[in-house]
């Protein structure tokens, strides 16, 4: 996909990122190990048709499946750079490094929804070749709602203008997950749908 081919090339450089192969290898790997997840973040925005320049891969799990998914992710030739808690008390984000290649995978570990629901409903499609599950946009809105980061606000906002994105079924989605952050979602919805109007322009100075 176009969007996809977009990540791996560095738009200073022009150089090669080495994001794909390590996305290639990360995602076989934890295939192989029947680990559920999800991929997430810019690389799921740009398999579902909007690219973000990214150079890692965001991948979320239940926090149960967590030490499955470091097995798998060491065993493709990834460590840990971030702690990972115990086995039994796993770390809720855990950054792993590809050796070869620079490139992180950021794996999410959650104890419910809305990430529970958005890795049992992904759809498996090809990340740079490799079969994979992936969010739906709707699923990521969610994702979104729960941050403040500034380049997650401006993920929230490019899919809801996007139109590719079923509002209606994620605001339903929220509503039986967390009827409790209806007002947010709305807030946030209304934000970017009905921005407020610029201020106006200064009246120009006069030449002396």
């Amino acid at each position: 996909m176009i969007g996809v081919d977009l990540l791996v090339t560095d738009p200073k450089s022009g150089k090669r990122t080495g994001l794909a192969a390590t996305v290639r290898r990360a995602l076989a790997a934890l295939n192989r190990a029947e680990v559920p997840y999800c991929v997430i973040g810019a690389t799921a925005l740009a398999v579902r048709g909007l690219p973000r320049m990214t150079r890692d891969l965001d991948v979320a799990v239940l926090l149960d499946d967590a030490p499955a998914a470091w097995d798998a992710l060491r065993g493709a030739g990834l460590e840990a750079s971030t702690p990972t808690g115990s086995r039994e008390e796993p770390e809720s984000m855990v950054v792993f490094v590809d050796g070869k290649s620079g490139v992180e995978v950021d794996l999410l570990a959650a104890a419910g929804d809305p990430e529970a629901t958005a890795i049992d409903q992904a759809g498996v499609v090809k990340v740079f070749g490799t079969s994979a599950p992936v969010a739906t946009l709707e699923h990521l809105l969610l994702l979104y709602l729960y941050s403040n980061q500034p380049k997650h606000l401006g993920d929230f906002a490019s899919i809801v203008q996007s139109n590719l994105a079923d509002l209606a079924l994620a605001e339903r989605q929220l509503a039986s997950m967390h009827e409790e952050m209806l007002g947010e979602w709305q807030r946030r919805v209304r934000a970017v749908l009905h921005p407020p109007a610029a201020p106006p322009r200064p009246p120009r100075r006069a030449r002396r």
